[in-house]
């Protein structure tokens, strides 16, 4: 029998072996609630983390080897893929060929630790073909134990958009504030050339071979003027004189130096609408718009084709149809379309082709302002213009012009020389002597007498000497010592019945900017030409007459 102190050590060993089962029991109790405990954390963590990385408006993308491995919802939903259809991918095949060789470029820096992060706007190809901006944040990680990049990237391609539009904004101002800036002195020039090549013009009417020069200076004046004038209207600060126009008469009265243009290679023909379209629109600027598109259809169909121009009245035209993205506005338009079956235009010309100097002709064949000008003139008639194209399918030009209801107004142009004569004594206050001397011969020659003044000091002065037998005083705006308007203020004090005309080689907004406005009417914007000079000086001089014709009429007085 075992002693007494065998039976102690074996319940003494028993105790200490029931102690520490319970022990492990109880350790292996708490390291079932810890474990218990942390998974619950784990999942709250990764619940947490899951909301985050599928609920945030930025996508998420994970690149191992140049493979996309993971992406969230809204990578999926900013590329149209859904994660089993780009996962895995290659990066290259969703980026744009135009930004590979950066997003390699960032791929290898990272990958090479030179870099922590990188943050780069790219374009990538969504799934429908649409392509996006998108800007990255890229960041270097371990993914399941292999090195890759974490990139974060949202949606930037509205802003790409409205950067773009306040790009060709800035774009605008610029080309419209160097056009307002050599206007005026480009404009005294040509004004003075213009003026001499019209004069030589009258005076060899019986020498066919010197007419025939005077002539050739004349039309390249007028290339000139045109180019200064396209310049200004690209930017929407030329000159502006809208009245209600019939714009079928428009078109008919264009339509046979159209038919010139155009040449007779190509068929032409005109289709208008039932309805008379009358827009507030200024004439010159539409006819300006035809000639434009005319040139345009004529260099895209040099082996010859077809041009067909269209009218209709349309109400609310859709988005789709006037394009104009944000610049649409509902109402009742006329629509000119001007089609051609010519070689039409890719997707990347057709955002460029209303930029200024952008041609897709050889250097030196064209000025790129067509288009541009065609833009601005109808951006001032307070229209919008859309074009529709393929390539080999032709291109359709959408003019949209609003329409009003006010009836057309009628103005007959004093034309015969006859009229525009006159005896009244004229004082001339220019500066520019070349337009003083040309302007006192055109006057002289069709009978006026004139007083000259080379700046605004000297206008008052002679005005004072002279003021019983000045007829009409013909101002430049801006003159040295006094500006026109200064002149004109002093000169209405000495006789508040003084007839005054300004002449100016200003843009309209630049005389805005410097505060003239409407109070330099009626003014005579150059270059000036000889028939509308002294159309608008008879027209002035003749206006009491005018006015006392119809009071007789109105009372039966003869």
């Amino acid at each position: 029998m075992p002693d007494e102190g065998d039976v102690r050590h074996v319940v003494l060993a028993l105790r200490i072996a029931a102690g520490l089962v319970l022990f492990l029991l109880l350790w292996a109790w708490a390291l079932i609630r810890y474990a218990r405990g942390r998974r619950r954390q784990l999942r709250t963590l990764n619940e947490r983390y899951r909301l985050l990385v599928e609920n945030t408006s930025e996508g998420i993308m994970v690149i191992v080897a140049g493979k996309v491995t993971f992406m969230n919802g809204r990578a999926s939903q900013i590329t149209g893929f859904s994660p089993h259809e780009i996962t895995p991918r290659a990066l290259s095949e969703i980026t744009r060929s135009h930004d590979g060789n950066t997003v390699k470029e960032a791929h290898r820096r990272i990958m090479r630790s030179e870099a922590r992060s990188l943050r780069l706007p790219i374009r990538i190809t969504c799934k429908n073909g649409e392509t996006k901006w998108i800007h990255n944040c890229w960041v270097g990680i371990t993914w399941k134990g292999t090195p890759g990049v974490l990139c974060i990237f949202s949606d930037i391609t509205e802003n790409k958009k409205m950067e773009q539009q306040f790009l060709q904004a800035q774009k605008m101002e610029a080309i419209g504030q160097l056009a307002g800036g050599i206007a005026h002195d480009f404009n005294n020039i040509l004004t003075a050339i213009s003026g001499y090549g019209n004069l030589l013009r009258i005076k060899t009417d019986n020498d066919p071979a010197l007419n025939r020069y005077a002539r050739n200076i004349l039309a390249c004046s007028n290339r000139a003027a045109n180019l200064v004038k396209g310049l200004l209207a690209f930017s929407r600060k030329q000159v502006n004189d809208p009245r209600p126009t019939d714009l079928h008469d428009v078109i008919k009265g264009a339509e046979k130096m159209l038919r010139r243009i155009i040449g007779e290679h190509i068929e032409f023909s005109v289709i208008l609408s039932k309805t008379t379209p009358v827009v507030l629109a200024d004439t010159n600027q539409i006819i300006q718009v035809l000639i434009n598109l005319a040139t345009n259809a004529r260099d895209a169909m040099p082996r010859g084709g077809k041009v067909t121009i269209r009218t209709e009245t349309v109400e609310n035209p859709d988005a789709s149809a006037a394009g104009e993205n944000g610049e649409r506005k509902d109402g009742r338009y006329a629509l000119l379309s001007f089609e051609d079956t010519g070689e039409g235009m890719d997707e990347s010309m057709i955002d460029k082709i209303f930029d200024p100097f952008f041609t897709t002709k050889e250097a030196g064949k064209a000025s790129g302002l067509g288009l541009a000008t065609i833009y601005g003139i109808v951006k001032q008639q307070k229209g919008f213009i859309s074009v529709q194209t393929n390539i080999g399918s032709g291109t359709t030009f959408n003019v949209y012009l609003p329409l009003v209801d006010t009836p057309v107004e009628t103005r007959e142009a004093i034309r015969l020389a006859a009229h525009l004569k006159g005896t009244e004594t004229i004082l001339v206050c220019e500066d520019e002597t070349d337009i003083r001397n040309f302007i006192r011969e055109t006057l002289e020659s069709n009978g006026y007498t004139v007083i000259e003044a080379k700046d605004g000091e000297e206008g008052i002065d002679t005005f004072r000497r002279y003021r019983d037998k000045v007829a009409l005083v013909l101002l430049d705006v801006m003159m040295p010592k006094k500006s026109g308007k200064d002149v004109y203020d002093t000169i209405v004090e000495i006789d508040p019945k003084v007839k005054t005309i300004f002449m100016t080689g200003y843009s309209a907004d630049s005389l805005d900017r410097q505060g003239f406005g409407d109070a330099i009417t009626p003014c005579i914007f150059k270059p000036i030409e000889t028939d509308m000079l002294l159309t608008e000086i008879r027209r002035k001089l003749d206006e009491e007459k005018a006015v006392a014709g119809l009071t007789s009429q109105a009372t039966g007085k003869d």
